[in-house]
């Protein structure tokens, strides 16, 4: 029986990544293992119980560059001693000594990445990406020294470089506007940012170079798809397109369909069900149109501070409670519910839903979120109007020009935008319709999404003469 590997990262994959590894074990063609990687990953697996194998490996991973970006300092000797450590990280000098010391690290990760793969014998592992830092990267050069496939399932959705550069252009380790050397010889792991008008690093100037040294280098690491893995499974023929538009080989992409698609799908049969729950549990008005709203976890994953983030949160809660609807609102996996709890007495009639989002969409009739979203495709499949506020200074507009998904670029135009869905039934039939036609750029919602992906797991192989691609088996 094979053995399939599954390296989840963080609280967003986790789930799909459980729910894979559940399906490949029923199906009795495969073992699954589940590597815990992080404290985050270990705690989540207590409610896993035991009837998926798990294994530990020490607390290795480096820290995102913007983890503590936001973080008040306790004193100004705290804030001299930041200022004094992102000095030296911008120093030309000191970049070869940094760039030792990253290598040395990631020397050890990959002896215990290739340790831990031969004890496993995996006939793939199934990774998050092929650019995140941390494990990922050891586990992906191991994967190939010891010829052992690697598979990014569909449980993210690449971003657009104006996405990329958000968190970047805040982290002058990633500047490399006057670095001439260093962008002669990585010509594919920068870009320009015309919004701050600097030359942006995808990894920084020191891990790149540790990267390069050890062999764990993305090609092109804007891209997912880009790196080390041997395929990326993706959620549709639309999505394989913009991929390869960004570079990755086409010969690498399979397309499958996202496993949240099956829960669309089965959800959709329980429409009538599920709605009656819904408005009975959270008492809702049933001759009133429903308002699902997303916030973003700006604040969450250290890109803005927490003053900005309730302020832009307050915006959104404050506009979809205008309108005569229900309004219901789902929390990212990353947000804590007691965090937000508070929204619910600030934005009456508001409340926070229990249920995950892909339960309660196709009941939904309009979907309001801020900025881009993974979720919006499946508002399209629900065929759900989406109103996205884009009055932020950044800008990711994947989804732009999709019928049905409506960019709002001033905050004092949500009001009228959502209003007009609301009150004009015409209108909103329309988009809902359009929505409809053009729902198949997204992918297929047949119920079985998960069951291709569990088939490309266990059945690929590599391509004729050893090269590192995969294909259908």
């Amino acid at each position: 029986m094979k053995t399939i590997a599954f390296l989840p990262l963080t609280r967003t994959n986790w789930p799909i990544m459980v729910r894979l590894a559940t399906t490949v074990r029923d199906s009795g063609q495969g073992h699954p293992v589940i590597i815990l990687s992080n404290p985050l990953m270990k705690s989540l697996s207590r409610d896993m119980g035991s009837n998926i194998e798990s294994v530990e490996i020490g607390e290795i991973s480096t820290p995102t560059p913007h983890a503590t970006h936001d973080l008040p300092p306790a004193s100004v000797v705290e804030s001299c001693l930041r200022a004094g450590l992102q000095g030296v990280r911008r120093s030309r000098m000191l970049t070869p000594l940094l760039s030792w010391h990253k290598g040395r690290a990631m020397q050890r990760q990959l002896c215990i990445a290739e340790s831990l793969l031969r004890k496993l014998q995996p006939t793939a592992i199934v990774v998050s990406g092929d650019r995140n830092t941390g494990i990922e990267p050891a586990i992906l050069r191991a994967a190939r020294k010891l010829e052992i496939l690697s598979i990014i399932p569909p449980s993210a959705f690449s971003a657009t470089l104006e996405g990329l550069f958000i968190a970047r252009r805040q982290n002058p380790a990633h500047f490399v506007t006057h670095r001439a050397d260093f962008k002669r010889q990585f010509p594919n792991q920068w870009r320009h940012d015309p919004m701050s008008g600097e030359d942006i690093c995808f990894f920084g100037v020191a891990t790149t170079r540790a990267y390069a040294s050890l062999g764990m280098l993305s090609e092109n690491p804007w891209v997912l798809g880009g790196g080390l893995s041997d395929w990326i499974l993706v959620d549709s023929t639309d999505v394989k397109q913009r991929y390869i538009d960004l570079g990755v080989d086409p010969d690498k992409i399979l397309v499958t369909g996202h496993p949240d698609h099956d829960a669309l799908s089965q959800n959709e049969q329980r429409k009538a069900e599920i709605r009656t729950l819904l408005y009975d549990k959270y008492q809702l008005d049933p001759a009133r149109k429903l308002i699902l709203l997303c916030l973003p976890n700006w604040a969450e994953v250290g890109l803005k501070s927490w003053e900005w983030h309730w302020r832009e949160s307050e915006i959104l809660c404050r506009n979809a409670v205008k309108q005569d609807c229900n309004v219901l609102l789902s929390l990212h996996p990353s947000q804590e519910r007691a965090r937000y709890i508070h929204l619910e007495d600030s934005f009456r009639p508001l409340r926070i839903l229990d249920e995950r989002l892909a339960m309660v969409m196709p009941v939904a009739d309009i979907y309001l979120t801020g900025l881009a979203s993974s979720t919006i495709p499946w508002a399209v499949l629900s065929s759900v109007p989406t109103v996205i506020a884009d009055h932020y200074p950044e800008k990711d507009r994947i989804h732009a020009g999709l019928p049905g998904v409506l960019y709002v670029p001033e905050a004092d135009q949500l009001a009228n935008t959502l209003a007009r869905l609301v009150g004009d039934d015409t209108y909103f039939q329309a988009l809902r319709q359009r929505q409809q036609e053009s729902a198949n750029r997204y992918g297929t919602i047949d119920g079985h999404a998960t069951e291709r992906i569990v088939q490309a797991l266990l059945n690929s192989s590599f391509r004729n003469g050893g090269e590192r691609l995969a294909h259908a088996a």
